[in-house]
């Protein structure tokens, strides 16, 4: 017996030490990405990856942003990135974005970069089936890592765009943040070198000046190149190899330094006031060291900290339920903040009117509590199960995932040395090392975290007559006194009742029909209830679901409409059943499940999404969204203080008032069309009606359609199905939708606003009227609407300098009847507005006396017809086509021709098209000028 208790206590003894060694082992590397490095020190990242199909994502990541800038660069990081799309060797001019969008890629979001305090990244998608195309993606990349042009003429061009995306910036927080950084960031370079830079540098630096800044720190040292997709791992490596292992360091470049936050031993504190402030906001921070992930123990340490955030969030959101709460939301967290050397815990509260005090007060109070108390063991379970669910759900789609979130791994590596594993091994770590982490490992956390230096607080606020705003030495005092005080531990009050106590008796199958071409099944219940199931293989874990029903708000009166608007919202607030909200989220600890009723003008429903194995949650979820709906006064009275709270500060915002009045001109004042209610439409919304207006439209599931689309097997979920949706209530009445659409202004209507103090213009045009409902139609005038995009873009863009960006959107409706809607808007210059709008409708006739040009049509086709390509293996394609094919009657075999159908469209039918709908006699025009 003694020998056995000796063997016994060495087992341990070797478990333990193997355990330890474990820790300070390495995190397993990715073994399906291939990495190098070139003499010239460039790195390289290639992984084979199948999702999306047919398409190969490039990245070309600079370890060098705004940071790095001279004193006169400022601003030059930024504008080296804009200057990438305006010629290199082998592209001159604009050819780079030209060429792109022949292949069918989008400039914006296939074709597009991005400068912050540290790096610069560029970022392409291409067909991955036309090796010419990709080898001059390749060719692109290269270019651009040491070939831009940086022409004069490109130069001084692009100036105008770069003043148009720092106008864009403009506004209250843009005054309070210039104020702030250098108090909050003091003594570092994040205080004086945002990526945007200064007017007065970019609108007069010197052509040399930019161009020293590419050659200093454009760099092969200084570079990755990432390729993820399909393509084969040896063709990509040698193309990387030819292009980019031969460029050479320049013989002197600046050392990179990583710059950091420094410590402060006395409390830094902000705080700002602007009176076109749309916020009541405050933020603490005690800066940290940063700590790389070298290990497994780093690794472990860094679930701990998870655990740790994913608490304390919920009780932040728990107590965000009462309406006496003085913040509109909260979040906490420890994470890498800002710099790369530094992390930080952090909390954030958007503040309720003049409640700023009492809001830091809480928050700083949650985290004293932990540090005083800790969090319970009930908390503790939950936050791992939701934990293993969400690592175990990645794993799953392991084989699913998108290229361009593996390119995030491998660029968050190369930048900040972050851990690439594979989801696989993330989660079996995940497995392995949760069960060893204890709840004491969280709870010491506050203690380390919460510190007597390196604290900082920013607090942002509208500055008008009756404002409280703190003083820093307020703030200090409640610092004070949150630390001297003792709170009462935390009391968890999770239901311990079943989400769904009596199971419905549910009905049976009363049809069944097959469509073998388009895959789907169409199910019908004794109930009248309909089903639309089609199973797919694009995710492994993942099936979305709606329903649909005629009828909407369009069958409220006008008098409860804003309630009407708000009635969905007001019942999700509640909870469902016997459990609150709160009780319910605890309830779904470690599933992948949400279900949100929805109430529109002609139709209402349902819509969510699950994992598989949560597919009956799912279910039992709509069902009690049918059935037991739950009134709850305290958690309304919370829902109407912060909409009240929202809507008050958004009255201060320039950008607000424009889109409210567009809206409202463009529906002739409807008091149906509430695009932005105020606080005295607010104060209408009535609890008894909204739950009123909600059980009409859901006592009657027989005119109802669910869809569902993903990984499932319909057999297998028939049974759910039967008794959960065959059980819904139905009392087979016949309605439909009424027509009270609000009428579109005839002739012109042009609105002008004067609102804000800064020097800029917001220009909305807005076309609308009937159409022809038909599948050739909807594609031509889409067709159309893609070539005016490109149009304007080129033209106020490219050619004026008078725009950062310009949107041209289309919409259209079937219901109450066919309409369309066409939505141009842009930001500029209050100089340039009248010459801009001239240009719009100068392109917009163009189009139509002359048809479009025959480049830009193939573009546009081929843009279309690359985009069906990758949409055509998603879930939400297939969830929205079966919905408009059984809702508004489409005919779903469109799908088999539609490269056909799209090639079909001749510029001509684009010109009459354009003829047809885009109509100079019958418009809205609202305009966004400073104040007089």
């Amino acid at each position: 017996m003694k020998k056995l208790s000796f063997v016994l206590i060495l087992m341990f003894v070797f478990t333990i030490q193997q355990f330890a060694q474990n820790l300070n082992g390495p995190v397993p590397f990715e073994k399906d990405v291939r990495i190098g490095k070139f003499e010239n020190g460039l790195t390289y990242y290639i992984r084979k990856n199948a999702k999306p199909e047919n398409r190969v994502e490039l990245r070309l990541a600079v370890n060098v942003g705004s940071l790095y800038e001279t004193d006169e660069q400022q601003g030059l990081a930024h504008f080296t990135e804009h200057m990438m799309f305006n010629g290199t060797k082998n592209f001159p001019g604009n050819e780079v974005v030209n060429y792109l969008e022949k292949t069918g890629m989008q400039f914006g979001g296939d074709v597009n970069a991005y400068t912050s305090f540290a790096e610069t990244v560029y970022m392409l998608q291409l067909p991955a089936d036309d090796q010419e195309i990709l080898h001059k993606g390749f060719l692109i990349l290269s270019d651009w890592a040491h070939n831009a042009s940086m022409e004069d003429k490109e130069i001084d061009k692009e100036r105008g765009v770069i003043i148009e995306e720092w106008r864009l910036g403009l506004g209250a927080d843009d005054r309070m943040r210039k104020k702030a950084f250098p108090v909050i960031f003091k003594d570092s370079r994040y205080a004086d070198r945002v990526p945007i830079g200064k007017k007065e540098i970019l609108e007069k630096f010197k052509y040399e000046t930019i161009r020293n800044f590419y050659k200093d720190w454009y760099r092969p040292n200084l570079m990755a190149v990432i390729v993820v997709g399909n393509i084969d791992l040896d063709i990509a490596e040698q193309k990387v190899k030819e292009l980019f292992g031969s460029i050479q360091n320049p013989a002197q470049f600046p050392e990179r330094v990583e710059y950091g936050l420094p410590d402060n031993d006395e409390p830094l504190i902000s705080i700002e006031t602007d009176k076109e402030a749309t916020n009541n906001s405050i933020m603490f921070f005690y800066k940290h060291p940063h700590k790389v992930a070298e290990n497994i123990g780093d690794f472990k340490q860094n679930l701990t900290h998870e655990i740790y955030n994913g608490i304390l969030n919920e009780r932040l959101n728990e107590i965000g339920q009462k309406p006496e709460t003085p913040y509109i939301m909260a979040y906490s967290a420890f994470s890498e903040f800002l710099a790369r050397t530094s992390d930080a815990y952090m909390s954030y509260g958007l503040m309720k009117e003049n409640k700023l005090t009492e809001g830091l007060e809480i928050l700083l109070t949650e985290s004293e509590r932990v540090k005083q108390h800790g969090f319970l063991e009930s908390e503790f379970e939950r936050q791992k199960e939701n934990m293993l669910n969400q690592y175990e759900v990645a794993a799953k789609e392991y084989d699913k995932i998108e290229s361009k979130t593996l390119t995030q791994y491998y660029l968050n590596h190369f930048l900040s040395k972050d851990p690439v594993l594979s989801n696989i091994d993330r989660n079996n770590l995940v497995k392995e090392l949760l069960p060893s982490i204890k709840l004491e490992d969280v709870n010491s956390l506050a203690a380390k975290w919460i510190t007597d230096k390196n604290l900082v607080i920013m607090v942002s606020a509208p500055e008008k007559e009756g404002a409280i705003v703190p003083t820093k030495d307020e703030l200090l005092k409640v610092i004070k006194k949150v630390k001297e005080s003792k709170f009462e531990a935390y009391v968890d009050n999770a239901s311990q009742a079943p989400l769904l106590a009596i199971i419905p008796t549910g009905s049976k199958i009363v049809s069944k029909t097959e469509n073998t071409e388009f895959g789907f099944t169409t199910l019908e219940f004794e109930n009248g209830v309909k089903a639309v199931l089609k199973t797919t293989d694009f995710k492994n874990d993942e099936i979305l679901f709606s329903a649909l029903s005629p009828g909407g708000h369009s069958l409220v009166n006008d008098d409860k409409i804003i309630t009407a608007n708000f009635a969905t919202s007001v019942v999700d607030q509640g909870g469902l059943a016997d459990m609150d909200m709160v009780q319910l989220e605890k309830k779904l600890a470690g599933k992948t499940v949400q279900v949100s009723p929805v109430l529109m003008n002609t139709k209402e429903g349902m819509q969510g999404n699950c994992a598989p194995k949560d597919f009956e949650t799912l279910l039992q979820l709509n069902y009690l969204y049918f059935t037991q709906p739950r009134k709850d006064q305290e958690a309304f009275n919370s829902f109407i203080s912060k909409m009240k709270n929202q809507m008050k500060f958004f009255a201060n915002s320039p950008q607000v008032a424009f889109s409210d009045t567009l809206v409202k001109t463009m529906n002739s004042n409807s008091p149906r069309v509430i695009a932005i209610p105020s606080v005295k439409q607010i104060e209408q919304i009535n609890l008894d009606d909204a739950f009123e207006i909600y059980k009409d439209r859901f006592a009657d599931a027989s005119d109802f359609t669910f869809f569902f689309v993903g990984n499932f097997n319909i057999d297998s979920i028939t049974p759910m199905l039967e008794t959960y949706l065959g059980g819904l209530p139905s009392i087979h009445r016949k309605e439909t939708w009424k027509n009270n659409e609000p009428k579109f202004p005839d002739g012109i209507t042009e609105v002008t606003i004067n609102k804000g103090v800064d020097p800029k213009s917001m220009v909305g045009i807005v076309m609308s009227g009937k159409m022809d409902w038909n599948y050739k139609e909807r594609l031509t005038l889409k067709l159309a609407m893609d070539i005016v995009n490109i149009k304007l873009r080129e033209s106020l863009r490219e050619d004026e300098g008078g725009v950062y960006g310009v949107q041209a959107m289309l919409n259209v409706e079937k219901f109450p009847e066919p309409t369309y809607q066409i939505f141009i808007a842009f930001g500029t210059s209050p100089k340039k507005v009248k010459k801009l709008v001239k240009l719009v409708f100068s392109e917009i006739s163009k189009i139509k006396n002359d048809g479009p040009l025959a480049e830009d049509v193939e573009k546009v086709k081929e843009t279309l017809i690359r985009g069906q390509e990758t949409d055509m293996k998603k879930n939400d394609f297939w969830l929205s086509k079966l919905e408009s094919s059984q809702f508004d009657g489409d005919d779903i075999s469109t799908l088999n021709n539609f490269d056909a159908n799209v090639k079909a469209v001749t510029a001509e039918e684009i010109k009459q098209i354009a003829s047809k709908y885009f109509c100079d006699k019958h418009y809205v025009k609202c305009i966004l000028m400073p104040e007089k």
